[in-house]
């Protein structure tokens, strides 16, 4: 293990299973608050067992509970004289001298003691203890003098850094963190997450960012103050410097583009789309020889796509600029290199953004027919087959893909997210209660996106059937959400209002403002989506789409129009107001990304957009 860390674990409390009667018998009277009973016992068992860290310590605790300050320094002396190397001893002198109120002689005690180290051993020794009793600074001057004695600019970096941090000495802290860095590189991870639980303000980061810049213009070649950099300004998410410092740790180690690989997959994840392009481009024209240009030229296609299916940022130009891009890489690479994944991403565009259905259809039954896709992708695949089929008004067909799907991995998540699909067509064909048979089983499903839309789903029906035999309004309100999932928009918003003024005052009231947003999304209008969204938090607070709306304006406004402050403002509410919401997780999540917090390494950055509109 990392020593970096060792003065955090030391303050750890030591926990020893008792193991004798006499020895839980005392333990059993100091927990009772019988210190008297627990000293004569711990006495005894002391005298017997002086090595025992356990009894020392239990010992010595009982006797501060009784305020026997002579009778606790007489019995450390008496292991000082025992263990004569074992400095920690001293430390609990002065321990007990602070106990006694008499603080200032403990300090200088401590001072003392931590002044007078001899060797590097000793000092870490003394200093781990000084920590553990809480003597911070003198800890400190431990931790310099054994690096005064070893004439060692780099001795205790790490140590020094994390006591720093305990201390709030931040300047300090980055400055030998980077000391750490630079003398030790494989101990960089550790000192990562110090500075990332630490640095909270963008200008400690520019601290941190300085010091290393200054380290470089000395030795532009430091392998830790390269890495740390290239990591710090990832951190601040200072695209653009991390650009140029990645451009120059390729070009002079003749990396091909690797690593400049990983910071456009970063960057596009963050929806910084001009530095994906940058990133990506400056690989792809490093030229064809290169073992990354395909994944390059894959990279800038990535960039179209997440700019309109994740992040919906997007004009009716740009969806041109994609498929025309999407044709000319699969016309380029198709002979050489497997292109189905830029395949059904372009079939995927032509079904929900192009109004191509048809072309969708042709481009998918060809990858699912081919010989040389694996059983998942196909089945993900026909999938999206069946959504083509879905957009095209072909129902039946539609049915008979989805259930192709379900019976093939029936204990597959492909296979749960085809029942899903099955019984989001019932609801559309207004089978209700077909639809629900298969939202019951789904509310236990795997994935918590897929039970999530069950649940949705169910609540749905549950809310707005029963009310009339006919059910005629929910009728017409699937009709109206599969009008607008097939991007027949301005139909479907036709129908909703005609729900309205049949049906004045009914409970789906709250599901048209609901449907209209989600309208206004696949439009683009992110204004007009949330001006629906604030109407329906306002008017109807207390029903089940309440935390929906606040958790779909909280990632309008963090993915698409860019404002994460707002976006957290929403996050928060779902948290403070709806504590039950199926929203309450990815909320939390996401407000302490946008925070700063340190996300979790398995994270998965797609957001939810596809949850709403599909």
């Amino acid at each position: 293990m990392s020593r970096i860390f060792l003065l955090l674990i030391c303050l750890l409390p030591v926990m020893v299973t008792a193991q004798s009667k006499d020895e839980e018998l005392a333990a059993q009277y100091y927990l009772n608050g019988e210190f008297e009973k627990a000293a004569v016992l711990y006495e005894q068992l002391w005298k017997k067992n002086p090595a025992s860290s356990y009894i020392y310590s239990n010992y010595l605790n009982t006797l501060l509970a009784l305020k026997d300050y002579d009778g606790a320094e007489k019995m450390i002396r008496s292991q000082q004289k025992r263990y004569p190397r074992e400095f920690a001893y001293s430390v609990d002198r002065a321990w007990v001298l602070q106990q006694a109120g008499e603080t200032e002689k403990a300090k200088k005690f401590a001072r003392e003691l931590a002044e007078d180290v001899k060797d590097q051993e000793q000092a870490l020794s003394v200093a781990l203890a000084l920590i553990r009793r809480q003597f911070y600074a003198e800890a400190e001057l431990s931790f310099l003098a054994g690096r005064k004695n070893a004439k060692d600019p780099y001795l205790f970096a790490g140590d020094l850094a994390a006591l720093y941090a305990i201390l709030g000495k931040k300047t300090e802290m980055v400055n030998e963190g980077v000391l750490h860095v630079q003398a030790h590189p494989n101990n960089m991870p550790g000192i990562q997450l110090l500075f990332q639980e630490q640095l909270t303000e963008a200008t400690e980061w520019d601290l941190l960012i300085k010091n290393l810049r200054q380290n470089l213009q000395k030795n532009a070649d430091d392998p830790g103050s390269n890495e740390m950099l290239m990591w710090a300004l990832v951190q601040k998410k200072d695209f653009d410097a991390a650009f140029i410092q990645f451009r120059a740790i390729d070009k002079r180690h003749n990396l091909n583009g690797r690593r400049m690989m990983e910071l456009a997959k970063i960057v596009l994840d963050h929806g910084d789309f001009e530095n994906a392009v940058k990133c990506y481009s400056y690989v792809a024209d490093l030229g064809e020889r290169n073992p990354y240009y395909f994944q390059a030229k894959y990279g800038l296609l990535e960039v179209r796509y997440n700019r309109v299916v994740v992040f919906h940022r997007y004009d009716p130009e740009e969806l041109k600029d994609a498929e025309k891009e999407f044709r000319n890489f699969i016309r380029d690479f198709g002979p050489y290199f497997e292109t189905e994944f830029a395949e059904r991403q372009l079939a995927h565009l032509y079904i929900f953004y192009l109004d191509r259905p048809d072309t969708a259809i042709f481009i998918l039954k060809r990858i699912a027919e081919s010989p040389r896709v694996k059983k998942n992708f196909q089945g993900e695949v026909k999938l999206e087959l069946g959504d083509a089929y879905l957009m095209m008004g072909e129902v039946w067909d539609a049915e008979l893909i989805y259930s192709q799907v379900d019976k093939d991995f029936k204990e597959d998540i492909l296979g749960q997210e085809a029942k899903y699909r099955m019984a989001r067509l019932f609801y559309f064909k207004g089978e209700f209660e077909r639809s629900n048979a298969y939202l019951e089983v789904l509310k236990t499903a795997t994935t918590q996106l897929i039970s999530n839309n069950a649940i949705d789903l169910s609540l749905l029906i549950l809310d707005n059937t029963g009310m009339d035999t006919t059910e005629e309004a929910m009728k017409l309100y699937a009709d109206a959400e599969l009008l607008i999932y097939r991007n027949k928009v301005e139909e479907g918003m036709n129908m909703l209002s005609e729900i309205e003024k049949r049906f004045p005052g009914h409970s789906l009231q709250d599901e048209i403002l609901y449907a209209r947003a989600k309208a206004y999304i696949r439009m683009n209008q992110a204004d007009t989506a949330i001006y629906f969204l604030q109407r329906l938090v306002k008017d109807y607070p207390y029903d089940i789409l309440a935390d929906n709306a606040l958790f779909m304006m909280a990632q309008l406004y963090e993915f698409q129009k860019n404002d994460p402050a707002k976006a957290m403002e929403f996050y928060e509410q779902v948290l403070l107001n709806y504590p039950a919401s199926l929203f309450v997780v990815e909320s939390r999540k996401r407000y302490r990304i946008l925070r700063g917090d340190k996300p979790d390494e398995k994270e998965n950055k797609q957001i939810m957009f596809d949850r709403f509109m599909n």
